[in-house]
Protein backbone atom coordinates (compact mmCIF):
# COMPACT_ATOMS: atom_id res chain seq x y z
CA UNK A 1 0.00 0.00 0.00
CA UNK A 2 1.38 3.54 -0.67
CA UNK A 3 1.37 6.28 1.71
CA UNK A 4 2.07 9.89 0.34
CA UNK A 5 2.34 12.72 2.52
CA UNK A 6 0.35 15.96 1.74
CA UNK A 7 0.78 19.69 2.75
CA UNK A 8 -2.20 21.26 2.08
CA UNK A 9 -2.35 24.94 0.72
CA UNK A 10 -2.54 27.76 2.48
CA UNK A 11 -5.88 28.44 4.07
CA UNK A 12 -7.01 24.61 3.80
CA UNK A 13 -7.47 22.76 7.00
CA UNK A 14 -8.23 19.49 6.81
CA UNK A 15 -9.98 17.15 9.54
CA UNK A 16 -10.16 13.98 10.55
CA UNK A 17 -14.18 13.91 10.61
CA UNK A 18 -16.92 12.62 8.51
CA UNK A 19 -18.36 15.18 6.87
CA UNK A 20 -21.83 16.90 7.88
CA UNK A 21 -24.98 15.77 6.64
CA UNK A 22 -25.12 19.13 5.00
CA UNK A 23 -22.19 19.15 3.78
CA UNK A 24 -21.57 15.83 2.46
CA UNK A 25 -25.15 16.56 0.45
CA UNK A 26 -24.07 19.88 -1.26
CA UNK A 27 -20.24 18.58 -2.12
CA UNK A 28 -21.48 15.34 -3.42
CA UNK A 29 -24.13 17.12 -5.20
CA UNK A 30 -21.76 19.81 -6.79
CA UNK A 31 -18.96 17.79 -7.51
CA UNK A 32 -21.24 15.38 -9.33
CA UNK A 33 -21.80 12.83 -7.43
CA UNK A 34 -25.12 10.39 -7.33
CA UNK A 35 -27.21 12.93 -4.90
CA UNK A 36 -28.23 11.22 -1.77
CA UNK A 37 -31.28 11.74 0.14
CA UNK A 38 -31.04 13.12 3.77
CA UNK A 39 -32.36 10.06 5.71
CA UNK A 40 -29.75 7.86 3.83
CA UNK A 41 -26.94 9.84 5.05
CA UNK A 42 -28.50 10.61 8.33
CA UNK A 43 -28.31 6.45 8.47
CA UNK A 44 -24.49 5.69 6.65
CA UNK A 45 -22.09 8.50 7.67
CA UNK A 46 -22.33 8.13 11.70
CA UNK A 47 -21.49 4.06 10.69
CA UNK A 48 -18.11 5.61 8.75
CA UNK A 49 -15.19 3.57 9.83
CA UNK A 50 -13.20 7.27 8.98
CA UNK A 51 -13.55 10.40 7.23
CA UNK A 52 -12.26 13.12 6.54
CA UNK A 53 -12.88 16.84 5.11
CA UNK A 54 -10.76 19.65 4.14
CA UNK A 55 -12.28 23.21 5.06
CA UNK A 56 -11.27 26.44 3.98
CA UNK A 57 -12.54 29.27 5.38
CA UNK A 58 -14.83 27.43 7.82
CA UNK A 59 -16.24 25.78 4.80
CA UNK A 60 -16.33 22.16 3.84
CA UNK A 61 -14.92 22.15 0.57
CA UNK A 62 -13.60 18.34 0.09
CA UNK A 63 -14.12 14.97 1.56
CA UNK A 64 -14.23 11.89 1.86
CA UNK A 65 -14.36 8.51 3.85
CA UNK A 66 -13.42 5.07 4.60
CA UNK A 67 -16.61 2.11 5.37
CA UNK A 68 -16.52 -1.53 5.82
CA UNK A 69 -15.81 -3.95 8.52
CA UNK A 70 -12.24 -1.97 9.53
CA UNK A 71 -10.24 -5.10 9.48
CA UNK A 72 -10.49 -7.38 6.71
CA UNK A 73 -12.13 -5.08 4.06
CA UNK A 74 -12.73 -1.51 3.25
CA UNK A 75 -14.01 1.29 0.76
CA UNK A 76 -12.49 4.26 -0.10
CA UNK A 77 -15.98 5.66 -0.54
CA UNK A 78 -17.49 9.77 -1.33
CA UNK A 79 -14.33 11.44 -2.72
CA UNK A 80 -15.80 14.95 -3.62
CA UNK A 81 -13.71 18.63 -3.78
CA UNK A 82 -15.96 21.75 -4.65
CA UNK A 83 -14.85 22.54 -8.11
CA UNK A 84 -13.83 25.82 -7.12
CA UNK A 85 -11.59 24.21 -5.08
CA UNK A 86 -10.12 21.66 -7.24
CA UNK A 87 -6.75 21.53 -8.95
CA UNK A 88 -5.10 22.21 -5.13
CA UNK A 89 -4.37 18.74 -4.47
CA UNK A 90 -7.22 18.70 -2.11
CA UNK A 91 -8.40 15.05 -3.70
CA UNK A 92 -5.19 13.63 -3.06
CA UNK A 93 -4.50 15.30 -0.09
CA UNK A 94 -7.78 13.48 1.00
CA UNK A 95 -6.37 10.07 0.05
CA UNK A 96 -3.67 10.36 1.74
CA UNK A 97 -5.13 10.76 4.92
CA UNK A 98 -7.36 7.73 4.31
CA UNK A 99 -5.00 5.70 3.35
CA UNK A 100 -2.47 6.67 6.26
CA UNK A 101 -5.39 5.67 8.22
CA UNK A 102 -5.52 2.08 6.83
CA UNK A 103 -1.58 1.93 7.41
CA UNK A 104 -1.40 2.84 10.93
CA UNK A 105 -4.72 1.32 12.36
CA UNK A 106 -5.12 -2.53 9.86
CA UNK A 107 -3.91 -5.70 9.53
CA UNK A 108 -1.70 -6.45 6.40
CA UNK A 109 -4.26 -8.20 5.01
CA UNK A 110 -7.08 -5.68 4.91
CA UNK A 111 -8.70 -5.24 1.11
CA UNK A 112 -8.81 -2.09 0.19
CA UNK A 113 -11.38 -1.23 -2.72
CA UNK A 114 -12.87 1.75 -4.65
CA UNK A 115 -14.82 2.65 -7.63
CA UNK A 116 -12.91 5.17 -9.46
CA UNK A 117 -15.63 7.64 -11.93
CA UNK A 118 -13.77 9.07 -14.82
CA UNK A 119 -10.34 10.32 -14.81
CA UNK A 120 -10.34 9.58 -10.93
CA UNK A 121 -8.71 6.16 -11.94
CA UNK A 122 -5.37 8.71 -12.41
CA UNK A 123 -5.27 9.67 -8.57
CA UNK A 124 -5.92 6.49 -7.32
CA UNK A 125 -3.30 4.93 -8.98
CA UNK A 126 -0.91 7.27 -6.98
CA UNK A 127 -2.28 5.06 -4.18
CA UNK A 128 -1.40 1.70 -5.25
CA UNK A 129 -4.63 0.78 -7.08
CA UNK A 130 -5.33 -1.13 -10.30
CA UNK A 131 -7.87 -2.03 -12.00
CA UNK A 132 -8.88 -5.89 -10.68
CA UNK A 133 -9.94 -6.69 -14.03
CA UNK A 134 -10.24 -9.62 -15.85
CA UNK A 135 -10.41 -11.43 -12.53
CA UNK A 136 -12.65 -9.59 -10.80
CA UNK A 137 -15.07 -7.49 -12.59
CA UNK A 138 -16.91 -4.34 -10.02
CA UNK A 139 -20.90 -4.90 -9.89
CA UNK A 140 -23.48 -2.29 -8.09
CA UNK A 141 -26.94 -2.81 -7.74
CA UNK A 142 -29.43 0.53 -6.16
CA UNK A 143 -31.80 -0.56 -3.75
CA UNK A 144 -35.29 1.60 -2.86
CA UNK A 145 -33.81 4.25 -5.31
CA UNK A 146 -35.88 7.66 -4.93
Amino acid sequence: MTTIPMQLPIGYTLRPDVAAVADYLRLREIAGLTPRSVAAAEAGLPRTVFGVTIEHDGRAVAMGRIVGDGALCLQIADIAVDPAHQSRGLGKAVMAALMAHVADRTSAEVYVNLIADGDAHRLYAQFGFEPVAPLSQGMACWVHTR
